[in-house]
């Protein structure tokens, strides 16, 4: 009887140590978070789209966070922001109080063969994107170009700011695969200045350049069908572009699907928010679901849509699935979109 009872006894123990060990890490994060104040470090100067996209999303964050910790935005610019990924990847602390704002590019350059990129993105816990991006390829209403297979057929020049922005690498990965015949213009100190160089005649178009972004800042070239727009690149179609073909849905063989994934993998995680290697998992799962609550805050999507953000989050488990599938391409697919990114580099 006495080994029954002690059984039982040690049993009801072992349960309530459990109950109270798990009280216990719940509180952790918590007292942790009531102590600690998380910095995010952003990859670019102050008011930029990733500055704002941090910025916007703080405000709100903190509210789910156990221990409701002040959130302070700290601008990191450098290498296309790869001073802040390299940061918090091998020098910040490793306890859930540095998490980084990046381009949503910098994840693929270590596989790209970009010998700044000291950093593995399957280590890294993400946290999650406020937004998913699609690029289109578009032509000025009045050019000889009315659908993708225009750019096919006759060569197309497009404006760009070079030094690897989407508008530059993506008309080198169309003319990879389809034998487009996209002839980049590079030196435009901005994005705006590309769009004038459209309006101007000096381009025809460009290629890759955000949907979200034409709306913003030119929507009444939408709205005035000053522009046809020829190809969404993106993983899957945007709502307001139904009837416009989807680069996913007229790739003809694998080895040009793993390629263009790899490219278009930067495009679900629009800003990407991340924390370092071996962060506390309680610390990262709390950051995950507040980062997720923050997404559905009624406050925050309103602010969103004054300040011309997107609210369609992708998740942290997401964004590592991806990079995971991605680093997983074959040695071809590697080869050709390293090849092509040193010829961006060059241009």
């Amino acid at each position: 009887m006495r080994i029954v009872s002690y059984g039982v006894t040690h049993g009801l123990a072992l349960a309530v140590a459990l109950v109270v060990a798990h009280g216990a890490a719940a509180q952790s994060v918590e007292e942790f978070y009531k102590s600690h104040p998380i910095t995010i470090a952003v990859g670019f100067t102050a008011g930029g789209g990733y500055d704002l996209a941090a910025r916007t999303v703080g405000r709100y964050w903190n509210r789910y966070i156990p221990g409701t910790p002040t959130i302070v935005i700290q601008n990191m610019p450098g290498a296309g922001s790869l001073k802040s990924i390299n940061y918090i990847y091998n020098v910040a602390p490793k306890d859930g109080s540095q998490l980084a704002v990046f381009s949503r590019g910098v994840p693929v350059e270590p596989l790209l063969g970009d010998d700044q990129a000291h950093f593995d993105p399957q280590k890294l816990n993400w946290i999650g994107s406020p937004s998913k991006e699609t690029n289109v390829v578009f032509a000025w209403a009045t050019k000889p170009f009315k659908t993708f297979q225009d750019t096919i057929d006759r060569q197309m020049v497009v404006s760009t700011t070079g030094s690897g922005a989407d508008t530059q690498i993506f008309p080198l990965v169309l003319n990879s695969i389809f034998k487009t015949k996209f002839k980049l213009i590079t030196g435009y100190p901005g994005a705006a200045e590309t769009l004038l160089a459209v309006e101007r005649g000096e381009a025809d178009g460009q290629a890759g350049l955000s949907w979200g972004y034409i709306n913003a800042s030119k929507g009444s070239w939408v709205q005035e069908k000053k522009i046809n727009v020829l190809l969404q690149l993106a993983l899957e179609k945007h709502r307001d572009l139904p009837d416009v073909p989807l680069v996913m849905d007229i790739v003809k063989n694998d080895d040009d699907r793993q390629l263009l994934e790899l490219f278009l993998s930067r495009l679900p995680m629009a800003w990407p928010f991340a924390a370092p290697p071996d962060v506390p998992q309680e610390r990262v799962a709390a950051l995950r679901q507040a980062f997720d609550r923050t997404m559905t805050d009624p406050e925050f999507i309103a602010e969103a849509k004054r300040q011309n953000l997107e609210v369609e989050p992708m998740t942290g488990d997401a964004i590592a699935v991806l990079m995971k599938r991605v680093y997983a391409s074959s040695p071809a697919v590697t080869v050709r979109a390293r090849a092509i990114a040193e010829e961006g580099r060059k241009k």
